[in-house]
């Protein structure tokens, strides 16, 4: 064993002779295979021998720190982080490991302290945001937790993990209007993940749970608000009120919820949304109807709740294979773009 980290060493960093013989770069690139594949005792050798060699990248500081980090070994981690604080090339990032090992090795004083620290330096830092929120989140401070999520989101409108935390929370609210959007363009941005399976079962819970069928027809409830859900202390958000009058008006004339019946209710919900509420109009509810004017809503539907039904959606998948490819495509080519002009949340709402 030893000799074959010896090899990979050897390989990774042949001496310098009057110039360097790898760049930066490659080292990097093969350092970040190793984390990858979980052989951070290799990564750290070689990054530690990069280093010793005069390679000053700043990338090369954190992957060594993140070794360390992910080795548990924390104070050593926040040794090689902290004189990364007085660089001109600081990240955002570091901020966020450094403050993540302090909190760590029992010092979550202190890791809030770096990570206001950092947005002091970053202020649309997304990744700051959510290390504040989780902290107020792991002391069951859920108001505070969505505070920092909320202000990441709109900070940092294309960092999915804020959109992702938040949802979670109004999930477990009686608001949950708010963790459906959330939730869903949290899968557009991610995309592909873990995170984005547990999220497509998550929200087709929530709508199974807040569409209910009785003999008088179906009911919709989605949004009803315990949550300071409003900057103004004089009136609360009307945006939950216009999702589900429109809500309202997409389920008539279904008897159960599926995967099929839940496709006919979105595609009404998109269009009577925006015919009717054109002043709540978002990011969200605009890619919907792109979606729609390419033939596309249908596919979409089945690709954001196919992690929950796979069965399902593979056989219409099978039974609509031209159509799914083209969905494909264009969904690739045109990925949802948030920027604070169009950013959804709470507060854009009212």
């Amino acid at each position: 064993m030893k000799r074959a980290l010896i090899v990979v060493c050897g390989l990774l960093f042949i001496s310098f002779q009057g110039a360097k013989a790898q760049s930066c770069d490659s080292v990097l690139q093969s350092a970040i295979r190793l984390i990858d594949n979980e052989r951070y005792h290799d990564a750290q050798r070689c990054l530690t021998s990069a280093i010793s060699q005069g390679m000053d990248s700043l990338a090369l500081h954190y992957e060594l720190a993140w070794c360390h980090y992910s080795m548990q070994d924390y104070k050593k981690c926040i040794s090689v982080l902290e004189p990364l604080l007085k660089r001109d090339d600081v990240l955002a990032d570091v901020y966020q490991l450094l403050g993540n090992a302090y909190d760590e090795i029992g010092q979550s004083g202190k890791a809030v302290s770096i990570y206001e620290q950092g947005l002091k330096k970053f202020e649309n830092a997304g990744c700051l945001y959510l290390e504040l929120g989780n902290m107020k989140y792991q002391n069951g401070d859920y108001k505070n937790a969505l505070y920092y999520y909320e202000k990441g989101i709109e900070a940092d409108p294309m960092f999915a993990s804020n959109y992702y935390r938040a949802a979670l929370i109004f999930f477990a609210s009686t608001e949950e209007v708010w963790g459906v959007m959330y939730g869903e363009l949290f899968m557009l941005l991610e995309r592909d993940s873990e995170r984005c399976k547990s999220m497509s079962r998550e929200l087709y819970k929530i709508y199974s749970e807040e569409i209910s069928f009785g003999r008088s027809g179906a009911e919709v409830d989605f949004d009803s608000p315990t949550i300071v859900y409003s900057n103004s202390s004089v009136r609360p958000n009307l945006f939950p009120e216009s999702f589900r009058s429109a809500m309202r008006a997409a389920v008539r004339g279904e008897r159960i919820l599926d995967l099929a019946s839940l496709n006919r209710i979105r595609q009404r919900f998109a269009k009577e949304f925006s015919a009717n509420s054109s002043s709540f109009e978002n990011v969200l509810s605009a890619y919907h109807q792109e979606l729609i004017a390419q033939g596309h809503f249908e596919a979409y539907n089945y690709w954001l709740f196919g992690f929950f039904f796979p069965k399902q959606t593979a056989s219409w998948v099978n039974a609509n294979k031209t159509k799914w490819d083209s969905f494909l495509a264009w969904f690739e080519k045109n990925p949802i773009s948030i920027n604070p002009s169009n950013v959804f949340s709470r507060y854009t709402m009212e």
